[in-house]
């Protein structure tokens, strides 16, 4: 009975906060029906009829999560999925508060949820978690995570819960050597071809500072050394003492990553699938094959796998499209050095892009700003622009362009977003591309401004 009770309280408030236009009723709800039935959340995800899977790490845990969505779909299974990324232990309660009917019952295959790193323990007492796909370690929000050990020590407890199989990135060292006393599935990237490796239609990419986290062998304690350098600390790590990367079972062999996509060649256990990932960014292939191990974990067929990866609709602001106004905007979120640097990668592909970059320092973007040095913000130097800057840091991106060397007069500043849109907007003609890159709370102040003129982002 209370956890009937907990799911109209939560459905209510939902649905109030919606017609209210107080926002998605992606927190609060769950917050209401655990305040109710503290138990809903574990009896409701009991309910998935193949269990429930998760995605947890620095970078990419949306996408990822999207895309094994997207493999779901082409499977034909039922999903319940926090697509909203609301990630934390009450947002994944509102979802399956939402997803379930007014008496409690949960119609669905699975539940695949995106977990913050810090709230995977939380979320595991309650959940039982079959399969947890981890993407990568970096450092991210010192301010509230602290150093790299305290996530990666977070992500292991999550794990160790209920002794879920894990599914981990073996390029990251950081991530490679979690939780050997579980099954684990690896995956990486074989081979980059030459076009991936720092020039594009003839022009050298500027910069390519590293963003990695240092990475010691747990054997003899000897920092690693790299026979392939994918980005960061991603590659193919070895130590003198013999310790060495996993031979990963899902790879990718001959990736070429291009400015707006990519394609490489899936393997896994005899099977060879071909992939055109509509997705920017090197970081971006790592996601697709963090999504298709844990698929192929689970059994799922082949040309689902192929189906979900290639026709993928992008999440809210993760490499998301949209035309405003006839011209064509390319979001892409960056809250790390790590992360943001992937962005800047892709986005320096692009000869002809116009650039708006957006910075705040609120509490969910993280208060400390100066990982901005550590993001490899010399990829643009060479690049045409102009660029517009704005948020409530906007006069650091500014500095940090400069130190960049990107040329002063190349330079806008524009504090206030809307006017910053407009004015970068003005830069594009033709088939130029926007490439907006915005922090957290700034994306969600586009996304009202987006769905002001008329152009809702994904998930609004």
């Amino acid at each position: 009975m209370s956890d009937t009770l907990a799911v109209i309280a939560g459905k209510l408030s939902a649905q109030a906060i919606r017609i209210m236009g107080l926002g998605l009723g992606s927190n609060l709800p769950g917050r209401v029906s655990l305040k109710i039935a503290p138990s809903v959340l574990s009896h409701l995800s009991s309910q998935a009829r193949k269990g429930v899977v998760a995605v947890s790490g620095t970078n990419g845990k949306s996408t990822t999560s999207g895309l094994i969505a997207s493999i779901f779909g082409a499977a034909s299974q039922k999903i319940v999925h926090n697509r909203q990324g609301a990630n934390l232990l009450t947002g994944i309660a509102a979802t399956v508060v939402d997803a379930s009917n007014w008496t409690g019952n949960l119609d669905a295959d699975y539940c695949l949820f995106e977990i913050d790193e810090a709230a995977l323990p939380l979320v595991a007492k309650e959940v039982k978690i079959a399969n947890i796909v981890v993407t990568n370690l970096f450092r991210d929000q010192l301010d509230r995570f602290g150093e790299l050990d305290t996530t990666a020590k977070l992500i292991t407890s999550g794990i160790a819960v209920n002794s879920s199989a894990a599914i981990l990135n073996a390029d990251d060292p950081n991530v490679a050597q979690m939780v050997p006393n579980v099954e684990r599935l690896f995956y990486g990237i074989k081979n980059l071809a030459t076009e991936s490796c720092g020039e594009t239609e003839g022009r050298e990419l500027i910069g390519q500072a590293n963003t990695s986290e240092l990475s010691y062998c747990p054997s003899c304690g000897n920092e690693y050394e790299y026979d392939l350098l994918v980005y960061g600390q991603l590659g193919h790590y070895r130590c003198s003492c013999g310790h060495r990367r996993p031979e990963p079972e899902v790879y990718a062999e001959d990736v070429k990553v291009h400015a707006t996509g990519s394609t490489f060649k899936l393997h896994y256990n005899n099977q060879s699938i071909d992939v055109e990932l509509n997705l920017p960014g090197t970081f971006n292939v790592y996601n697709a094959l963090a999504s298709a191990a844990l698929a192929f974990k689970l059994g799922l067929p082949s040309d689902a796998i192929k189906k979900g990866l290639c026709s993928y609709s992008t999440l809210f602001g993760r490499s998301e499209r949209v035309n405003l106004d006839g011209k064509q905007i390319l979001i892409q979120l960056i809250k790390n050095p790590a992360g943001a640097s992937q962005a800047l990668q892709a986005a320096a592909r692009d000869p002809q892009g116009k650039f708006l970059i957006a910075l705040n320092d609120n509490y969910a973007d993280g208060r400390d700003v100066s990982w901005i040095w550590d993001a490899d913000f010399e990829q643009l130097a060479g690049c045409e622009g102009p660029f517009v800057v704005s948020g409530t840091r906007c006069n650091d991106l500014a500095v940090r362009l400069k130190y960049a060397g990107v040329a002063s007069e190349k330079i806008t500043i524009e504090p206030s977003l809307d006017r910053a849109l407009d004015q970068a907007k003005g830069l594009c003609s033709g088939e130029q591309i926007l490439w907006l890159l915005p922090t957290y709370t700034c994306l969600l102040e586009l996304q009202k401004i987006f769905k002001a003129r008329g152009t809702p982002l994904a998930g609004t």
